[in-house]
């Protein structure tokens, strides 16, 4: 009999043209859930090994881990083009914000007033 253990597979989605992962035990028909994201589905994969204290298949793991890389490389180059203009704006405006005053408070009466009263008594 082979040991149970968690597995993580891409599956189509019926929904969309999407793909989602599927997390499931080995061993039983249904499988325990779909999740969107590579992420999602290895917080899941955990989840679910400590509740039950089965392992995760290596396998499951690595493409799981090079997804969740893949993802984060993306994002992290899309936000670098997006920073790119926003810093040369940015520095366009800075001289304009220097120029400004700043506003002076107003001192405090109340604060004055109470300060010379302990001084006399």
């Amino acid at each position: 009999m082979e040991a149970k253990v968690i597995i993580v597979s891409v599956e189509k989605s019926n929904k969309s043209e999407n793909n989602v992962w599927a997390v499931a035990i080995t061993g039983e028909e249904q499988k325990q859930a779909y999740c969107k994201s590579a992420y999602k589905a290895m917080r899941f994969a955990f989840l679910l090994k400590k509740q039950t204290g089965l392992y995760i298949e290596d396998e499951s793991l690595k493409s799981l881990s090079e997804q969740i890389a893949q993802v984060k490389a993306a994002k992290a180059a899309a936000e670098a083009e997006k920073q790119e203009p926003q810093e040369v704006v940015e520095q366009e405006q800075a001289p304009a914000e220097e120029a400004k005053p700043k506003k002076q408070r107003k001192p405090r009466t109340k604060k004055a007033q109470q300060a010379e009263l302990i001084a006399f008594q």
